[in-house]
């Protein structure tokens, strides 16, 4: 997968933009077993298209695009390939080995031939093979179980002649074989001891099943796909060693510490230690309380019986009068005419109890003053 306007994946999330394509990817009806693999060292998302039934493989920004093209140019020159292929894939699923994710080769020159028109001027052997695919197939099992040296040459596509290891400065003990793009990355390097003999015995009993010559097949066997490809037989019924595996997930691209299900496993796991512990205190919080309680409790009976302590009833609270305001506002007419009202009340109350009259109290009063 690339990005519009985007040579390289410089500058780009890729772990990120891996996530968010599988977040895409599982809401899909069609797609199952959608899974982010962002801890290998070229991120990819694997899913299962049920429609078609093939494995898909997305990946950013590396050579997964210049090998489809490089295979469809064989398949054009040759259709016999493109059956060849599908065998190999097929042969490499009986022990269902996990796919190893490609590596992200930045500003490396993936130019090949292409021009299939022009090829017989460039290739004078073109079209000069008239072997049958079977002759084929069964001619590549011969190859690398009788005459291919594993320890001295290195499995290469780009030459005629046998590469040696010498040459190439590797020192694998086991299966070398070269990338047809990156010259310098050895795709066998990640292969153990176990895995090796595992893949050279399924070789050699392939060599052995599909050489022997055989009239009526066996009737334990409904297809002859089956009777070929039986993995008890090719692989004597042994699975695949898991040493490069990730224990916990059983893929590879990274290690047990750097498994995405432990980091969930965990997450999970710590959320219910977090959930235990606080329930625990909130408990023994209400528990502490509780017994605060009765013991409080039991103190003031014991203090009533003892006569220390005298039980009080509680008076009734007067009733106050509530004023409720309206919650008007008062305007400045209002506020005039209200101080009036009390001015002259004010003055009404001011009556002299002597002559009676109003404006004046007894002190003031003339008859009051003449008379005294």
């Amino acid at each position: 997968m690339t990005m519009d306007g985007l040579e390289t994946a410089e500058g780009l999330d890729c772990i990120r933009i891996i996530e968010d394509l599988a977040k895409v990817l599982k809401k899909e009806s069609g797609l199952r077993n959608v899974l982010p693999i962002t801890t290998a060292k070229v991120p990819i998302v694997k899913f299962f298209h049920v429609r078609s039934g093939l494995e898909v493989d997305i990946s950013l920004y590396n050579l997964a695009l210049h090998n489809t093209r490089l295979l469809s140019a064989y398949a054009a020159i040759d259709p016999r390939v493109k059956y060849l292929c599908y065998t190999m894939k097929v042969f490499t699923k009986i022990y269902k080995e996990p796919k190893k994710p490609e590596i992200l080769v930045d500003g490396w020159n993936v130019y090949f031939f292409d021009k299939i028109e022009e090829l017989s001027v460039v290739w004078p052997d073109c079209g000069k093979n008239t072997e049958s695919i079977g002759q084929l197939w069964l001619g590549l099992l011969r190859f690398y179980t009788e005459e291919f040296d594993f320890k001295e040459h290195v499995i290469c596509i780009r030459r005629k002649n046998l590469l040696t290891t010498f040459k190439k400065q590797w020192t694998s003990k086991y299966i070398v074989i070269e990338d047809p793009f990156d010259l310098n990355h050895n795709l066998g390097a990640g292969l153990s001891r176990k895995m090796t003999n595992f893949i050279m015995k399924a070789f050699i009993n392939g060599r052995r099943v599909f050489g022997t010559p055989i009239k009526i097949f066996p009737k334990e066997y409904p297809s002859k796909m089956e009777y070929f490809f039986d993995p008890e037989v090719l692989t004597e019924g042994e699975l695949a060693p898991n040493d490069r595996c990730c224990r916990t997930c059983g893929k590879i691209g990274h290690f047990m510490k750097d498994c995405p299900m432990r980091r969930k496993l965990r997450r999970h796991r710590d959320y219910e230690d977090i959930k235990n512990q606080r329930y625990t205190e909130s408990k023994e919080k209400r528990s502490k309380e509780e017994k605060e309680t009765q013991t409080k409790t039991t103190e003031k009976e014991s203090s009533i019986k003892e006569g220390k302590l005298y039980l009080c009833t509680p008076q009734k609270r007067k009733l106050a009068r509530v004023v409720v305001e309206t919650g008007r506002e008062k305007t400045p007419r209002q506020s005039a005419e209200k101080w009036k009202r009390l001015e002259d009340r004010d003055i009404r109350e001011k009556r002299c109890f002597i002559c009676g009259r109003e404006g004046h109290i007894k002190k003031e009063c003339p008859q009051y003053k003449g008379a005294t």
